[in-house]
């Protein structure tokens, strides 16, 4: 749990230099003007993170053994990313394809790494840590991650309000420092010490992947409401990717401010788990998802009306508030729902059948390019007024109501 809560503070600090919803974006504006592309691109990088999964989890439920070198595999890509993309960045003096594909591929291989990393980490923490202390665990990986990324928010702000370091060169500097500071995250995250590996499967006798999953739907009915509802609403995917987009071009407020923004988001995420994780750890996760789904309401609202850096801040403050409640919700959620060795391919399908959230920024883009950020803010409020009803209805694993399946055998539930 320890070494969690350290990968999580640095883990989340690094993201602040290279935010895929917030600095992504601006670094690929200096490629091309189309919000369409920027979508296209930002929805591509990170979709990959849903190829390996089910194969993954097919190999870590036969040999449970590989569960650690797959993770630390995986992790170790990730950081070299960051290495070799921010010295490309710092060696390019103007507009070249060269980075542009080099960006792509890169970031591309960097969320691929991601989808087989992930499932390693949602084994060990299913199985080690207790559910009444799970929201505990992500909330403090948030709380901590969110006082290390206003720091790293306060130097974005420094670097891209320089104008002696112009783009590319200063992205990479942020590159740079985000794969220093993951070299201390993943560190960390290679002192987890795994639960001994129970006996996996044959292959001869382990049924299809297909009918593994089809079993999966009939035995626990929550998952394709669970599904709907991360479609319309997790990572507030729609819309993240442009609010600093919005704030700097339709509303004309100074580059320089974005680093102000991601602090004032990560301050927003990092004061929430105060109140998430006991109410996560107490009561359970579904409350968590209904709270970030109105306070997500209220952020969009608020970031409608805004029109200048004291609005905007507080706007992305509440966008941060109302963010840490899903992830701690979905986070938990999920690994509350069965017994331990089915968690994994839960976690795979769930992670497999939310490509399509991927491409929301896509969908985002081609708003902005033909209808303006108003309505892509719009939009999205309509979005997440469909997923309130749906969220109202979801059973709460705690309970062990009849919609989550049939409850766990043992006590890490």
């Amino acid at each position: 749990m320890l070494a969690g809560i350290i990968h999580g503070a640095f883990f989340n600090m690094a993201q602040a230099f290279a935010e895929p919803f917030a600095l992504l974006p601006l670094f690929l504006s200096g490629f091309t003007s189309s919000k369409l592309i920027i979508g296209l691109t930002v929805g591509l990088m990170q979709a990959t993170s849903v190829l390996p999964q089910l194969p993954i989890s097919r190999l870590l439920r036969r040999h449970p053994h590989t569960a650690r070198p797959l993770m630390l595999g995986g992790i170790w890509t990730r950081c070299g990313v960051w290495g070799v993309l921010g010295i490309l960045a710092l060696m390019s003096s103007e507009q070249n394809v060269l980075l542009l594909w080099a960006s792509i591929i890169l970031i591309s291989l960097y969320s691929f790494a991601g989808g087989i990393a992930v499932l390693p980490f949602n084994r060990i923490i299913s199985e080690t840590i207790l559910p009444q202390k799970r929201s505990s665990f992500f909330g403090w990986r948030l709380f901590f991650g969110g006082f290390m990324a206003m720091m790293a928010g306060y130097i974005v702000k420094l670097v891209l309000g320089n104008d002696k370091i112009v783009w590319p060169k200063n992205f990479g500097v942020l590159f740079l420092l985000s794969f220093g500071t993951l070299i201390i995250a993943y560190t960390a995250m290679s002192m987890f010490k795994f639960p001994s590996d129970s006996p996996g499967k044959s292959a001869d006798a382990s049924p299809s992947l297909w009918s593994e999953c089809l079993r999966v739907f009939r035995t626990y009915p929550v998952i394709k409401r669970l599904i709907l509802i991360q479609l319309l609403t997790s990572r507030l995917a729609f819309f993240m990717p442009f609010l600093t987009l919005y704030a700097t071009e339709g509303r004309h407020i100074p580059l320089k401010w974005v680093g102000v923004f991601i602090v004032c988001m990560k301050l927003g995420t990092m004061l929430s788990n105060l109140l998430w994780m006991p109410i996560g750890n107490r009561i359970g996760t579904r409350i968590l998802i209904r709270a970030g789904i109105m306070i997500t309401m209220a952020a969009l609202v608020l970031n409608i009306l805004a029109h200048d850096v004291l609005f905007f801040s507080v706007a992305f403050f509440v966008t941060g508030f109302a963010s840490s409640a899903l992830m701690l919700g979905y986070s938990g959620y999920i690994l509350e729902i069965g017994p331990p060795e089915i968690r994994v391919l839960l976690v795979a399908i769930t992670g497999t059948m939310l490509l399509p959230l991927y491409f929301m920024p896509l969908l985002g883009g081609w708003v902005v390019d033909t209808m303006g950020y108003v309505w892509l803010l719009v939009l999205s409020l309509l979005l997440f007024s469909l997923a309130l009803p749906l969220a109202l209805t979801i059973c709460e694993p705690r309970n062990k109501d009849k919609g989550c399946g049939p409850p766990p055998t043992n006590k890490f539930v």
